[in-house]
């Protein structure tokens, strides 16, 4: 790639492909005498000469009426088609987006809209209010079409393309970052993921402002540490969120790891040490799990495009959360006692005010509140008392998660320094309960008896005692004791009797 400057903001980018298919049809569905210009990471990955990947995302600047085309290409192409204002952003209001799915591709165009008799200098201000000069690129659709041309010119008023060869990820202008904080999260993900250096200001305004990054929208933020969860090497990136104060910011329990310290433990560390773990399990997971368990990775999709392996890695960040909550000492040795259930609370309500939804809400939920779970067991079966009630009782409770756990649970030891020897026990462990799930086929317990129908049975009114009986019955069901609708109304009147609930003499 060879690319000559000219005096103002255009280069002229020899021997450089722009193009991809779509922007055929995104030309043909343009009205005559309107312009369209690709704009932002498109055109920056092109120049750092990035391969396209599975997910594909482009932002493109028309002259007409953005929604009108996002529609028509939804239609022409078989994607889904929707809008949303971006609030705060007067340059761009309205952001019309077409999603196509083609797997494993990906796609997302986004569309905006630029206005002005002079349209290269509104093309020009546009550029100028994005948030990082790498980003603040454009070509137009004309010369991205015409592939036999020797010749492609790149409007550059921020200097992007210096910087990027430069390996420099600069802010177009702090008041840009102020104005839409988010894009502070979004520099941190960039740096990483393109491998840049974030200039000096750009450090110095986060450490100075980092407050401001709670102004962000809550969706938003989720969003962008969602895709910082996304990347191979997320453990730099959330290091740097944390050593700049910006995870301690929106999710203040953090900012108490620091208190849970003893001359042989230190939360901060482990957590720090965790990520990096977290990152090796994830690359390796073919390592550690059976087929049939590693076909279940990927299965799920959170808000429409994020990864189950980025939702663990989330629930990584929140696994100990409430350790500063729990932290004891006793007999010169630091305590957490229920730290794992008070941490799945403190987790639905960090996904209620940032908007993760239900789904990802309760599946980080769920790893937090059993992420101790294999420990135990593998306890348990190193002292050969590891039963099949016990084996059933995981599936039947953990099955929804069991393969993420499993993952969690390897980086959580190893992160926690446990020995190989502790390290071998977990792995036999995990296959132990592989093996017995492949074994029996275990399957969520039907219940032979409901809650209403124990009620009617026992002629007692709804309440706690119900949950009680009715989960007795369950376990004796999984314990094979009880198979029968006939046996399960015998259980529940005997355990009734037997365990003097109801405050009788037995």
């Amino acid at each position: 790639m060879d690319i000559v400057f000219e005096k103002g903001i255009k280069h002229t980018a020899h021997g450089l492909n722009f193009y991809m298919s779509y922007f055929d049809d995104i030309a043909r569905l343009l009205p005559r005498d309107e312009l369209c210009f690709v704009v932002g990471g498109w055109v920056r990955d092109r120049l750092l000469g990035e391969p396209v990947g599975y997910k594909i995302d482009v932002d493109l600047l028309v002259t007409c009426d953005p929604r009108k085309i996002a529609k028509d290409l939804a239609e022409a192409i078989g994607g889904t088609y929707f809008e949303f204002e971006k609030k705060g952003l007067l340059r761009r209001p309205t952001v019309a987006t077409v999603i196509l799915e083609i797997p494993p591709y990906r796609y997302r165009f986004d569309f905006s809209q630029i206005k002005g008799k002079d349209i290269e200098k509104a093309l020009v201000e546009d550029l100028l209010s994005r948030d990082f000069t790498a980003n603040a690129m454009a070509v137009s659709l004309d010369d991205v079409l015409s592939i036999g041309a020797k010749q492609t010119i790149i409007y550059d008023p921020a200097h992007g393309v210096e910087d990027l060869e430069m390996g420099v990820l600069r802010p177009v202008s702090i008041k840009n970052l102020e104005e839409d904080p988010v894009r502070i999260l979004r520099g941190v993900r960039l740096s990483v993921e393109k491998d840049l250096e974030l200039t000096e200001d750009f450090y110095q305004f986060v450490l100075r402002k980092k407050h401001i990054i709670r102004k962000a929208s809550p969706e938003r933020i989720t969003v962008e540490l969602l895709r910082i969860l996304e990347l191979p090497n997320s453990a730099r990136a959330l290091r740097e969120m944390y050593r700049l104060g910006l995870l301690q910011e929106l999710f203040p329990d953090i900012a108490r790891w620091k208190e849970v310290t003893t001359s042989h433990y230190s939360l901060e560390k482990h957590m720090d040490l965790l990520w990096e773990e977290m990152d090796k399990v994830v690359e390796e997971k073919e390592k550690f799990l059976h087929a049939e368990l590693l076909s279940q990775i990927g299965s799920k999709k959170f808000l429409g495009e994020f990864s189950d392996l980025a939702a663990l890695k989330l629930a990584a960040i929140f696994h100990d959360i409430a350790k500063p909550h729990t932290f004891q000492m006793k007999d010169g040795k630091p305590t957490f006692y229920q730290h794992d259930q008070l941490g799945a609370l403190l987790v639905k309500e960090y996904g209620k005010a940032y908007r993760w939804g239900e789904d990802l809400t309760r599946f980080v939920a769920d790893l937090v509140t059993y992420h101790l779970r294999v420990f135990y067991l593998k306890e348990s079966l190193k002292k050969g008392e590891l039963t099949d009630r016990g084996r059933g009782k995981f599936w039947k409770e953990c099955g929804h998660i069991a393969p993420w756990l499993f993952l969690h649970s390897i980086a959580d030891a190893r992160a926690s320094h446990d020995s190989e020897e502790e390290l071998h026990h977990l792995m036999d462990t995990i296959h132990d309960l592989t093996h017995f799930a492949m074994r029996s086929k275990t399957k969520p317990i039907k219940p032979l008896l409901t809650g209403h129908d124990i009620m009617e049975l026992l002629s007692i009114p709804p309440g706690p005692l119900v949950g009680e009986i009715k989960r007795a019955l369950e376990e004796a069901q999984l314990e094979g004791k009880v198979s029968t609708r006939e046996e399960a109304i015998d259980f529940v009147k005997n355990y009734l009797r037997n365990s003097n609930l109801m405050g009788e003499p037995s």
